[in-house]
């Protein structure tokens, strides 16, 4: 009998055997035998033509076709993780050598397919990258639809960012120079050969979906004949990321390093200063520009200025000095988890939410930034469902007045009304009986049209017509439809009763809650 190939004795006296299969007894009954001969393998690289998922039809073929030799799960998990080892393997285009493979090599490999599974199904919903916009910074822009991409799984095994992948100096070597092994598998896939082409021309449909119609357009026409997604994303970087763009990109980032301060919230919130400053180092170091840890920290301790003489700001400041003097980032994760506890404490502080006159002329606490209006949390306080049922704790003791103002704004973000201020339900407007707590249709904290205020008995006997109160109750109406005889015109602020929060508006004397 002629004698088996190498690659073949391999396969059923080495390979087989560590997944699990019996080797031993007459050759026409051993399992390694029987599996072989059934599915017609010849040698380990044959495993690369078989999918992971079909170990399971494998392992059942071979058990119904020799029930006293069946196999179980495990010798079924372990093929699928050589399937996957084999086609990783190949993928990268790192040789197989039957007599290296170890059972971890398979169990990571069963592993690391049911990973890629997960990771596929999730991807396979998107279908679209951050669309181009002139105004974006295109280093922000290119850093998203990398982590787009990086999302969805092409032909393979992983995601189709490596299409997009930048170019590495001279000399680096993923095997020996990768951080990691995503980068690692990101640098040793070939850009070349069948799944290649198809996950290139996969990008490259994205990326022109997302630049249609912009600027950036124009830049990758050449690569539209080809649908190279590639050749599109160089172009793009080699225009938004060339050397005249960078110095451009350079200037305004030393611009920002020489003028960003922090001052207060109202101003600019902590974050915002933060996330500029990071920008402009960045910018500056691709041009060539770093600076050391220690003056970062020291700069940003400089532009936290302190107007109000917080002392509690100050020990912030100093203490990030002296615990991250050589760590600008966690100097940076400090400083911001500090800051916000403090800005947090000032809005919540007993008192800081007096309504003053001159404040119901130009919105004053109650209006609020776009920063305000996306907060998550407000003294403890989930507000991010407005509309939701909120506790006696909750409404009256936690968020207080400015808290509930909030909560309102809201609910009807562009109900801004008078100079500008949010509108809401609530309050009824600053008439001669101070704020009432009506449930007509107030300026509540800002603007819009007067509060209509029903009393007890559902009768109006008259009407006062206010001309410069910023944001009193103009109009109430009678519970019973009639229009009232009387007329009475307030002419100035200073006439306005400020107190009696608890008493009616224009005309009620008692209203119900605020609460929703």
């Amino acid at each position: 009998m002629a004698a088996l190939p190498p690659a073949l004795l391999e396969l059923r006296d080495i390979v087989l055997p560590l997944v699990g299969m019996t080797n031993v007894g007459a050759l026409a009954t051993r399992q390694t035998s029987q599996f072989l001969a059934l599915h017609g393998l010849t040698s380990i690289d044959d495993f690369n033509m078989i999918e992971p998922h079909q170990a399971k039809d494998l392992i059942k073929q071979s058990s119904t076709r020799h029930p006293a030799q069946a196999m179980g799960i495990l010798v079924q998990n372990n093929l699928t993780g050589l399937i996957w080892y084999v086609k990783d393997r190949a993928r990268r285009g790192l040789p197989i050598d039957p007599n290296n493979i170890v059972l971890d090599d398979l169990r990571r490999g069963h592993l690391a397919y049911e990973a890629y599974v997960q990771n596929r199904d999730k991807g396979e919903n998107i279908k679209s990258l951050e669309k181009w916009c002139d105004k974006y910074d295109f280093d922000d822009w290119d850093r998203k639809v990398t982590e787009t991409l990086s999302l969805i799984y092409g032909r393979n095994y992983c995601s189709i960012a490596y299409v997009t992948r930048p170019d590495k100096p001279a000399g680096w070597d993923p095997a020996v120079d990768a951080v990691n092994d995503y980068e690692r598998l990101m640098y040793q896939l070939p850009l070349n050969g069948i799944a290649f082409e198809q996950d290139n021309e996969t990008v490259f449909s994205l990326i022109q979906l997302a630049v249609v119609h912009t600027q950036a357009e124009t830049w990758i026409y050449d690569h539209v004949a080809g649908r190279d997604g590639r050749g599109a994303m160089r172009a793009l970087r080699s225009h938004y990321e060339g050397e005249a763009e960078l110095d451009v990109q350079a200037s305004k980032a030393q611009q920002v390093l020489d003028t960003l301060v922090y001052t207060n919230e109202k101003t600019m919130t902590f974050e915002s200063m933060i996330t500029k400053l990071n920008k402009a180092y960045n910018a500056l170091k691709r041009q060539g520009q770093d600076f050391t840890e220690k003056s970062k920290v020291e700069q940003l301790a400089k532009r936290i200025k302190n107007p109000t003489k917080d002392v509690q700001i100050t020990v912030a400041v100093e203490t990030m000095r002296e615990a991250h003097k050589a760590d600008y980032t966690a100097a940076t994760q400090y400083i911001t988890a500090r800051m916000a506890q403090i800005n947090s404490a000032s809005i919540n502080a007993p008192g800081m939410n007096t309504r003053r006159v001159s404040e119901a002329q130009s919105g004053g606490a109650n209006t609020f930034t776009d920063a305000e209006l996306a907060r998550n949390e407000w003294n403890g306080v989930d507000v991010r469902d407005p509309w939701r049922k909120f506790s006696d704790d909750e409404w009256y003791t936690k968020l207080g007045k400015r808290g509930q103002a909030l909560v309102h704004a809201k609910r009807h973000p562009n109900g801004r009304g008078g100079r500008g201020q949010h509108g809401g339900y609530g309050y009824g407007g600053r008439g001669r009986g101070g704020r009432g707590r009506g449930r007509g249709r107030g300026r509540g904290y800002g603007g819009g049209r007067g509060g209509q205020n029903q009393n007890q008995n559902n009768n109006n006997d008259r009407n006062v017509n206010e001309t410069s109160t910023g944001d009193r109750a103009s109009a109430p109406a009678g519970g019973n439809g009639n229009s009232v005889p009387s007329s009475v015109s307030t002419v100035s602020q200073s006439q306005a009763s400020t107190g009696g929060n608890d008493r009616g508006g224009q005309n009620g004397n008692r209203f119900g809650s605020n609460r929703p």
